[in-house]
């Protein structure tokens, strides 16, 4: 078992409280998150450069993508569209030399 909360801490600034979405069993959490503008869903990767749609109120995760290149600059980094139908990322996935970052676009299911 986990002793520390690995998921999405999401905090109301009103009430103070605080819930866990979206628990990694496995690694150091998530890294980069972004929020929908609907605030619905959240988007995170993590450090084995996977990226998730996790659904705020019911903490259901789906993994999105996965097997970016651990050789690339950076992580995804996931923006959400003004309509929160595509999020943005950056990989190096299709890259030839498999270092360059591509911008990318992925549908929300």
């Amino acid at each position: 078992t986990r002793e520390k909360p690995t998921g999405l801490g999401i905090v109301n600034i009103r009430t103070r409280e605080m819930s866990i979405a979206g628990q990694i069993p496995y690694g150091s959490g998530f890294w980069h998150v972004h929020g929908s503008p609907d605030k619905r869903f959240a988007v995170g990767d993590n450090f084995e450069r996977e990226l998730y749609l996790i659904n705020r109120e019911t903490s259901e995760m789906m993994l999105l993508t996965a097997g970016h290149k651990s050789t690339a600059a950076d992580h995804v980094h996931p923006t959400f569209s003004p309509d929160g139908t595509k999020i943005e990322i950056q990989s190096a996935m299709i890259s030839e030399d498999g270092r360059a970052m591509d911008i990318c676009i992925v549908s929300v299911p």
